[in-house]
């Protein structure tokens, strides 16, 4: 990045955004263009292009955009939900203006290299929770201090639990392991599957019992902020290494698993929305956006949702979260001052919190009113104290088939062969990715 004389950071080249998503090496075979695309404006009116990461949402930011613009004349909005269309964007020196991500190792990419304006001198910033803002910082900022990205949407993730079943064998919403385990024990001696298990999809149980095993025994955060430091130089063994790390999780990941039904290997997510919705097991290890397809197929199912206890002192316990929706303006866009007044209004308390009251998800704003669906409000503790952990799969690139060592780990019980493969796949990332 060069700086003007007003120390001001340039609009990143075409060769840099090419670079940041990727694909540098493509740019000598692509027709060169300037640096930065044309405003889109015309008769007064400027065109925004807003790409958000949620297709199930387009009718909620249909409405939030038709009430922009009657208060914003000047400005004219169109909503793409296809995140596809974001890297071809960059390619083409055409991204979108406004663009909503969730946060992962794919998304901090982008931030890293630069791809996103800096949003900290925006008064609306300070309206954020510090805690939640800080999930995004963790993955690294440009420039050391850049602010890339605004939440605007946090999903915490447990235990979803049948509230009549528990209420029918007498059981209490467990705040330890030993007391999960002796609740796994009391359904499955009333003839009742204690955990729905969907171990064909591969990603529950990355998402679910390893996730949350994981996050429940060890700084997640910190495990993979050494584990970045070292780089190439990891040995199995080593204290930076997964082998050294992981291991006591292991076990507990295994005897989640003894406690699902028979053939949960033959059942996909699909398969356990639809038996989970008619009550055919006490507890689901999925996150919110399960809950409003399990609704759909029983509205009369009573559900709700806890952290799972993986240790037996209480204060352990923790919410896996990730932040489902990010907000970013790109840093090219000839259209900023435009791009500004429509985040701000996205982070107005009207718009955000009614989202994510209607989506099972918490705002990310300080002064967020209390969250009231019963779905949810037993993780609203761990939420509101920082008790959460973002999910170690989250951690991994795309080109890691971390779901498939997951799942042979479940179905062949090998643990030494599981972790040792982590720790030759993030070697070779490491080694790829080496400056």
């Amino acid at each position: 990045m060069n700086a003007d004389a007003l120390g001001r950071t340039a609009p990143l080249s075409r060769r840099a955004l090419l670079k940041a998503a990727g694909l540098a090496g493509a740019a000598a075979m692509l027709p060169l263009t300037g640096c930065g695309a044309m405003p889109s404006t015309q008769s007064g009116v400027t065109t925004l292009r807003f790409m958000q990461n949620k297709p199930e949402v387009v009718a909620y930011f249909n409405q939030v955009i038709k009430d922009f613009e009657a208060l914003n004349p000047d400005i004219r909005v169109i909503q793409d939900f296809n995140e596809g269309n974001f890297v071809p964007g960059l390619v083409r020196n055409d991204p979108p203006d406004v663009v909503t991500r969730g946060f992962a190792q794919a998304t901090a990419d982008f931030v890293r290299k630069g791809v996103f304006a800096d949003l900290s001198d925006m008064p609306v910033a300070a309206s954020i929770d510090p805690k939640i803002q800080d999930l995004v910082s963790s993955w690294g900022q440009y420039n050391g201090n850049e602010t890339s990205a605004l939440p605007f949407s946090l999903a915490a993730a447990g235990v979803i639990y049948n509230r009549d079943i528990f209420a029918a064998q007498g059981v209490q919403v467990p705040t330890t392991w030993d007391e999960f385990m002796a609740a796994c024990e009391t359904f499955k001696a009333a003839g009742i599957t204690p955990i729905y298990g969907t171990f064909k999809d591969n990603w529950t149980l990355g998402q679910g019992m390893f996730d949350y095993v994981a996050g429940g025994m060890l700084d997640v955060g910190k495990f993979f902020a050494k584990l970045t430091a070292r780089g190439a130089n990891i040995t199995q063994g080593a204290p930076e290494s997964f082998t050294s790390n992981f291991g006591p999780a292991l076990p507990k990941m295994l005897q989640l698993a003894a406690f699902s039904q028979n053939g949960a290997a033959s059942k996909n997510y699909a398969d356990g929305n639809a038996a989970f919705a008619k009550g055919q097991a006490a507890m689901y290890l999925q996150g919110p956006w399960a809950l409003s397809q399990l609704v759909a197929a029983n509205k009369n199912v009573r559900l709700g949702s806890f952290p799972l206890p993986v240790t037996n002192n209480p204060a352990d316990t923790k919410a896996r979260v990730n932040v489902d929706m990010a907000l970013s303006i790109t840093r090219n866009t000839p259209n900023m001052a435009a791009a500004q007044r429509f985040v701000s209004y996205l982070l107005e308390p009207s718009v955000v919190n009614t989202y994510n009251e209607k989506n099972a998800a918490f705002s990310p704003l300080k002064d967020a009113p209390a969250v009231e669906n019963p779905q949810i409000t037993g993780l609203s503790a761990s939420v509101t104290e920082g008790r959460y952990y973002q999910g170690a799969t989250t951690y991994f690139p795309p080109s890691v088939p971390l779901y498939n060592y997951v799942q042979s780990f479940v179905y062949g019980k090998n643990g030494q062969q599981f972790l040792a493969a982590l720790d030759d796949e993030w070697r070779r990332v490491a080694e790829r990715t080496a400056v």
